[in-house]
């Protein structure tokens, strides 16, 4: 379980630290404070490694970023690309650091399975601007790497310190936003793995402790498209004419139990519930969250939210909630544990 995060010169975050992290981790705070960053920083870290984690970034925001420009510059903050971006994670006891920084000077050489013409390609592009220095530590294991651009894409080239240049594998770690919990294909091939594993009635009833309605969730083939049926009072329908709540809902369940000791990222965690649902929706993630030994943090803007996990936890020691706000340059994380933030709503105090 990760229990430190330590930012430095990430997008709008110029450092900040979260300690004593926990298996559910709430965030709250002011309108581009940085909730989000947060969440991009943790899956930046866990994804350093594939080529395409930067466009990943910009489809988290439903932007398109080409070249130097819109591709690296945003991550840097302020967009200045002289102080390196670091990102510190502490899991499971070890502690690791990310390291991006501009390199002026590094052009691609031979690189196993690409062309001397596609090479030069990539040096005549990175000549002209530069590319991205990465540095991963983490104890003993090393990675060393360079990031290029051009009209085809991400070039990399890395070296890692175990034999054979092997990747040490990190935490399967998943995003979600209201731009993506909608993404069928994805909730069609969870439930199958739900299925296979012979976990669904768990599934089923976990959506039955939100909606009591909720029959069953079955998988049908109709002309030739797969789709997810949801049975209610003895008919189906199909998930996608159900309300954003239930869609939300099967894609958090799905998340959560398909990544085993893994890491979910969910920003603005309350979109698409009706307030009266949030108490439940905490159970429900205390319990999964639990059985699938799965960490879960969280963005919210609600009150309403936040007040919901006071008596619908089972296992209070496992819950923390920051409160972001800002001090001249840096960026601070007021934490409270479960007793010191009931405290606090009891006092009526704002604590968002």
């Amino acid at each position: 379980m990760i229990t430190v995060l330590g930012i430095e010169n990430f997008k709008v975050l110029k450092h900040i630290e979260l300690n004593d992290m926990k298996r559910m981790t709430l965030i709250s705070g002011r309108n581009n404070i940085g909730k989000s960053t947060l969440l991009e920083a943790l899956f930046l870290y866990m994804d350093h490694l594939s080529g395409d984690s930067f466009g990943k970034l910009n489809g988290f925001r439903n932007t398109i970023g080409m070249g130097v420009e819109g591709l690296w510059e945003p991550l840097f903050y302020q967009m200045n690309t002289e102080n390196p971006i670091l990102i510190t994670v502490t899991d499971n006891g070890r502690t690791g650091q990310l390291k991006y920084e501009r390199d002026n000077q590094y052009l691609p050489s031979s690189i196993s399975g690409l062309s001397e013409e596609v090479l030069a390609s990539f040096r005549a592009d990175t000549r002209s601007s530069y590319s991205l220095a990465c540095c991963f530590t983490e104890d003993d294991y090393e990675e060393h790497g360079h990031f290029s651009l051009n009209g085809n894409g991400v070039l990399k080239d890395f070296s890692t310190s175990l034999p054979g240049n092997e990747n040490q594998p990190m935490k399967p770690t998943k995003f979600m936003n209201n731009l993506l919990f909608r993404n069928y294909d994805v909730l069609v091939n969870d439930v199958g793995k739900v299925e296979l594993s012979g976990e669904k009635q768990k599934l089923v009833r976990a959506l039955q402790e939100m909606d009591p309605a909720i029959e069953d969730i079955v998988t049908l083939a109709v002309h030739g498209i797969t789709q997810l049926y949801i049975r209610t009072a003895g008919k189906l329908m199909p998930l996608r004419y159900a309300g954003d709540g239930i869609a939300k809902l099967l894609s958090i369940c799905l998340s959560i139990m398909c990544q085993q000791n893994g890491l979910i990222l969910i920003d603005e965690i309350e979109s698409g519930f009706h307030y009266s649902m949030y108490g439940r929706l905490w159970k429900l993630i205390d319990h999964i969250s639990r059985r699938a030994n799965c960490q879960v943090v969280a963005t919210t803007h609600s009150y309403e939210l936040i007040s919901g996990v006071i008596n619908n936890i089972d296992h209070s020691d496992d819950f923390c909630y920051y409160r972001i706000g800002r001090k001249k340059e840096n960026t601070v994380a007021c934490r409270f544990d479960y007793s010191t933030l009931h405290g606090a709503l009891a006092s009526e105090m704002e604590v968002r």
